[in-house]
């Protein structure tokens, strides 16, 4: 596999590495328990039929989203909206993983609180931020009681209430997530990250683990961006970008040509040479895949299949 290599240096000699990298609001906002997250951008995501393919392991997620748009007459596909899965952890051995839904990006937060205020009853209070925000009942099962709630940015979170009572858990920035992330781009209509040194305790065998597993210790964090190609075009840009201490960065280099090789078995030929960028905390890759090897690519990483088109 041939690269197009970029070293960046000259961002070491400006000073750059001294300031904090930017990171979008999904990620800013993520709980302090998430080791994983799937992101979409609203209005793609509500238009691809096959989306419910990435929610299967995490039913009610999907049926807890519907019902909270339909009843309270959402439209999430405005500019900047975001439907966003965080994975945490199961809290004790034996349980599945807990997850989050983020719905963000609403232009009129009130009107949003008071349309959801009407479509559902109120269960309680929340405590989020030192504030207190409404639970409000979307669904209740013998196994779960989904709610909603709307956080003082105006983000919806849906989940179970013991997924929810950890949104108050104080966690401090995650400068490693940060850099990973501000590694793809803010455009990818798909974005994740993956938290590797949480991952390893993890005994459920529904959070990617494998993948903490194969990457040498000391990478602290991993996110990754797809952007499906316009019109006829059979390729999509797909990023990879970690960072960790400078050693596991540069032993991490050939994990990165063995995954472009292995994604390169499968059907369609690389539309240009991929580019590693690197620098020494952090190092990343931008290529275009076919959706085949987009395919690999997120089984590789143990993520949900993107649906391209």
């Amino acid at each position: 596999m041939i690269f197009a290599r970029s070293m960046l240096l000259s961002l070491v000699l400006l000073g750059c590495q001294a300031r904090r990298p930017q990171a979008p609001d999904w990620v800013r906002s993520a709980p302090a328990a998430a080791v994983a997250a799937v992101s979409f951008r609203a209005d793609w995501a509500m238009e691809q039929p096959r989306l419910g393919d990435l929610l299967e392991s995490y039913p009610l997620a999907g049926r807890s989203v519907d019902l909270l748009l339909t009843r309270a007459r959402i439209n999430l596909c405005q500019a900047n909206g975001r439907l966003t899965l965080y994975l945490s952890t199961p809290s004790q051995p034996g349980l599945d993983p807990a997850y989050l839904i983020q719905l963000s990006g609403f232009p009129d937060p009130g009107k949003l609180q008071v349309a959801i205020a009407n479509a559902f009853a109120v269960d309680g209070l929340q405590s989020m931020d030192n504030r207190d925000h409404g639970l409000f009942v979307i669904l209740d099962l013998a196994s779960a009681h989904m709610r909603a709630m709307v956080d003082g940015e105006g983000r919806v979170w849906l989940g179970d209430k013991a997924a929810l009572a950890r949104l108050g858990e104080p966690g401090a920035r995650n400068e490693a997530l940060a850099a990973s992330v501000a590694w793809t781009s803010a455009a990818d209509v798909a974005q994740g990250f993956i938290r590797p040194p949480e991952l390893l305790d993890d005994r459920s065998g529904r959070l990617p683990g494998q993948l903490a597993r194969s990457l040498p210790a000391g990478i602290q964090s991993v996110a990754w961006g797809m952007s499906p190609g316009s019109g006829q075009d059979p390729f999509n840009g797909f990023e990879l970008a970690m960072t960790g201490s400078d050693a596991a960065v540069q032993r991490v280099e050939p994990w990165m040509q063995r995954f472009l090789a292995a994604v390169g078995t499968n059907p369609g030929s690389l539309a240009q040479p991929p580019e590693l960028l690197q620098e020494a905390a952090r190092i990343g890759l931008r290529c275009q895949l076919s959706q085949e090897q987009v395919d690999a690519a997120m089984a590789r990483l143990d993520q949900p299949r993107l649906p391209c088109r």
